[in-house]
């Protein structure tokens, strides 16, 4: 639900319009690392769309590594240098190089942020400051492009390849909690009077429907037992295969580009059999997703509510750690918490901006 307290941070109609070229920064870790971007391109230029990217990818990283560095006190933002780059490099500077891109063409600006947390999003929202940091790393796409936009990528949990219910059972509920984090950096964005948005890029979500159409025989190439099946998506428990990766490839490209894969090249090495039905299932989904009214938009009661019901339970249970349910929904159902550790209220009378660097 959107409205007071809720500021959108998932799909909805307004504004989705097709795009024919974009200019991407990926910011990351190892569910988001190489050879995604590259699908992504080989995507694109499959279909005729004007794609380059540069990324940052910090493997097992939050956010918090990517932009403070190893401590808190680091206001000179030395994660901003951390990571692994385009082509593996290991040396840019990512402040500089989205406010006066050096590795895109001439006179171009990054004009899309795709940026995932760390896959235990619970953890990291309590723990690491997410909100803030995203904000941050947002405001430095803006700095260099006021048009920019954020795509907040749901990473995923480990799967039981065996018995995958509780995973999907607890990343249909997850979803809701990356989307709460966008409405709250949004609705700071819209205290401030600024238009820049963030939205959700649901490819935790995306991965579960496509697991759902596997284990129901609708994907074609792809059968056997349970784990038989999800081993041709997931590498180990929670990495993906090449044919995998691919399927996070179609989502993100749908997303960044709000245009339908259908009929995009395979990459070599991955299966083609299954692909035009992941295409297919990709792109409904997505276009769903986008084009639903309200979807993704939570008000902070809302968010507090979902996750304290819902989230909590899910996540501790798919942890093996359901002791630590109740103290979960504590913490996130109270509105009065006096510091940062639950950001899920507005107005919010603790909430810190990071400064610009």
């Amino acid at each position: 639900m959107g409205g007071a307290g809720g500021a959108g941070g998932g799909g909805g109609a307004s504004g989705w319009t097709e795009r024919s070229k974009a200019r991407v920064f990926l910011s990351g870790h190892s569910l988001t690392d190489d050879p995604l971007a590259d699908y992504v391109l080989a995507i694109a230029q499959s279909l005729g769309r004007d794609f380059n990217y540069n990324q940052q990818i910090g493997i097992g990283s939050p956010i918090r590594v990517r932009t403070l560095g190893d401590s808190w006190n680091n206001l000179d933002w030395p994660g901003y240098k951390k990571g692994k780059n385009k082509h593996g490099t290991f040396d840019m500077n990512v402040i500089e190089e989205l406010k006066n891109p050096t590795t895109l063409g001439a006179g171009e600006k990054y004009d899309t942020l795709v940026i995932t947390e760390r896959h235990d999003v619970l953890g990291t929202i309590q723990w690491e400051d997410t909100a803030g940091l995203l904000r941050h790393y947002h405001d430095r796409l803006i700095d260099g492009n006021p048009a920019g936009h954020t795509l907040f990528y749901h990473s995923w949990l480990d799967v039981d390849k065996a018995d995958p219910s509780t995973w999907i059972t607890h990343e249909k509920n997850a979803l809701v909690a990356w989307e709460c984090v966008a409405n709250k950096v949004n609705l700071t964005l819209e205290a401030l009077g600024r238009s820049d948005r963030l939205t959700t890029l649901p490819v935790g979500a995306a991965l579960v429907h496509l697991v759902e159409q596997i284990l129901a025989d609708k994907v074609q190439g792809i059968s056997g037992t349970t784990t038989q099946k999800l081993n041709m998506i997931f590498n180990d428990n929670v990495h993906l295969t090449q044919l995998g990766v691919y399927f996070a490839a179609l989502v993100t490209y749908a997303a960044v580009f709000r245009s339908s894969p259908v009929g995009a090249s395979v990459p070599q090495g991955v299966n083609a059999v299954p692909a035009a039905d992941m295409q297919a299932i990709a792109w409904s989904f997505v276009s769903t997703y986008y084009t639903t009214p309200a979807s993704g938009e939570h008000t902070m009661d809302a968010c507090r509510s979902f996750i304290s019901q819902n989230v909590c339970e899910s996540f501790w249970t798919l942890q093996g750690n359901p002791g630590n349910i109740t103290g979960c929904q504590n913490h996130f159902s109270n509105p009065n918490s006096n510091n940062g550790s639950n950001p899920f209220k507005w107005p919010d009378p603790n909430l810190m901006v990071w400064p610009d660097p």
